[in-house]
């Protein structure tokens, strides 16, 4: 680190000599400006003649010639675009499939925030047209919060009725928890790579740090529930079950208070989830042991949802202890 002194100039301003490395790599001459912003933190930004950077461009050219798996190249798309490029480029020597055709078009309409903007036999362009500079993570918590929310309590409520109808379309669901995530991770990786770019829009990149792992532990969540969405999908006809709904009471009231404490950074709050879903995890366990000695199997829809609440709490564990280490703060 260049440490400089400070001095005072005209008896009242301060002033520092800037490192003349550093203006010559910029091209500052003599009555040049230089912008200055105050950041949260209390550290300043130094823009060169008065003017922020512009976002850094970037392309990702993906060959799908000679594709034939599919999902290995809807997998591409996505990394291309959760690791930041501006525009992802698919070109092919032959004409392309309609299953390529059709891939792209998933990807396109799922992302937020990219379009088709060139499309022949051999290539398609597609383009980030939005900037996300700033991120407004709370929002985004509780907005991905809600979603998994609401699809656990229709899970419970599916398997305690034996109506599935509420869970028919779970994946679909997901699919928008997995865009909002795919968007943090993508906003996290432009700032890595840019530490101006976090400083610019005055939010700290723990903050998006601790956004990112939220939102992947809510992400699988929405995954956990359209696993046990098709499981009972699998199982048939489902018998009612008065102590599922009990159990979906205590699992959707654990998620959210969990999520509301690391919104509201409340220390206590957390510290109830992290001994209630120790509580619930262990009680899991008693009861899953007991079905066991009577023999029972780990068919049955009570069993099925023991385990789901036992994976629920572990989440819920995660996002309480996390929310307890950021009230710390």
């Amino acid at each position: 680190m260049d440490v400089r002194r400070v001095q005072i100039t005209g008896g009242s301003s301060f002033m520092i000599t800037l490192p003349k490395d550093w203006a010559n790599s910029v091209g500052l001459k003599k009555n040049d400006t230089v912008g200055i912003k105050v950041q949260s933190d209390g550290a300043l930004s130094l823009y060169p003649k008065g003017v922020l950077p512009t976002p850094k461009r970037s392309t990702k050219i993906i060959d799908a010639t000679n594709t034939k798996d599919y999902e290995f190249f809807f997998r591409q798309l996505v990394g291309a675009y959760i690791a930041g490029h501006t525009t992802i480029l698919v070109k092919s020597a032959n004409p392309m499939s309609n299953e390529i055709t059709a891939s792209v078009t998933r990807f396109v309409q799922t992302a937020i925030g990219l379009e088709m903007i060139e499309a022949d036999e051999s290539q398609i362009l597609i383009a980030n047209l939005i900037e996300h500079d700033a991120i407004d993570t709370k929002k985004i918590i509780e907005r991905m919060g809600m979603l998994v929310k609401n699809m656990t309590w229709d899970l419970y409520g599916a398997a305690s009725t034996g109506n599935l109808k509420n869970i028919a379309d779970m994946d679909v669901r997901d699919t928008e928890v997995d865009r909002i995530y795919w968007l943090t991770s993508r906003q996290y990786n432009i700032y890595q790579k840019d530490v101006v770019v976090p400083y610019k829009n005055g939010l700290p990149l723990y903050e998006l740090t601790a956004c990112l792992f939220l939102s992947r532990v809510l992400e699988g969540v929405g995954d956990h529930m359209v696993a046990m969405s098709n499981f009972l999908a699998s199982m048939g006809e489902l018998k009612a079950d008065k102590g599922v709904y009990e159990l979906g009471e205590k699992v959707t009231n654990l998620l959210t208070n969990s999520v509301k404490s690391w919104i509201g950074r409340d220390l206590a709050l957390a510290e109830q989830c992290i001994k209630e879903a120790n509580e619930m995890g262990k009680r899991m366990d008693r009861l899953s042991a007991v079905n066991k000695s009577e023999g029972e199997r780990l068919i049955s829809t009570r069993e099925a949802m023991m385990f789901s609440t036992r994976r629920m709490s572990e989440y819920c564990k995660s996002i309480a202890e996390f929310a307890f280490n950021m009230a710390m703060e």
